[in-house]
Order: structure tokens, then C-alpha cells, then sequence
């Protein structure tokens, strides 16, 4: 079970190791649905079963969580826009900015413990 992986968050590479690794699933008890990561079988559930929808007032985009919808107002109807201050680099989400200056600046790597 050796891979090249290699996180830029701990949070990730807890994620990878238990669900490339461990074998660690997350079944639907409503249906044959199995998801790697709970937080993944979470929305599978509310947007498929729970029919949880979060439509665009400004268009046609609709969201199953109301994080995502104000993430897509924010990047697709006001132009809000994250610039690296170390590069041209602009980002649309400053969670997308924050693992870009981790990653490509500041050389932040987790490498997974269990390959070469």
C-alpha cells in the first residue's frame, strides 16, 4: 500500500491515509451509495436524499450547502478575487490562495508515512 502522496495539510493527509490505506468507508443507510470520506456522504445525503438546495438569485447555479452558494456568488457575480503577494498568481476562493502561498512559497508538504 505505498504511494507517492503528499499533503500540504495534515487534515488531508488524515483523510488519505484512512481512506487510501485504511479502507475506511462511509456507507448510505438509504441507499447502495459508499463515499471515502464522511464529509462527502454527508452532502451525498442531503442533496439526494434530504433534497437540500440552495438556489443562485443571480442565476441558474443551484448549491446543496449555503457555504457553496455564498463561495459562488462571491467568485462568479462580485469579482471577488484573492492575489498572492508573492506572485501573480489570483485566486477566486481564499481557500484556493491559502494552499497555493502553502505549496508553492512557502514549501509546506506533509508526505504520507506509509510510502517510500
Amino acid at each position: 500500500d505505498q504511494c507517492d502522496y503528499i499533503a500540504t495539510h495534515t487534515k488531508t493527509l488524515k483523510i488519505h491515509k484512512e481512506s487510501k490505506h485504511e479502507g475506511v468507508r462511509y456507507p448510505c443507510d438509504q441507499c447502495d451509495y459508499i463515499a471515502a470520506h464522511a464529509g462527502t456522504l454527508k452532502k451525498h445525503q442531503e442533496s439526494r436524499h434530504e433534497g437540500v438546495q440552495y438556489p443562485c438569485d443571480q442565476c441558474d447555479y443551484i448549491a446543496s450547502h449555503t457555504k457553496t452558494l455564498k463561495i459562488h456568488k462571491e467568485s462568479k457575480h462580485e469579482g471577488v478575487r484573492y492575489p498572492c503577494d508573492q506572485c501573480d498568481y489570483i485566486a477566486a476562493h481564499a481557500g484556493t490562495l491559502k494552499k497555493h502561498q502553502e505549496s508553492r512559497h512557502e514549501g509546506v508538504q506533509y508526505p504520507c508515512d506509509q510510502c517510500d
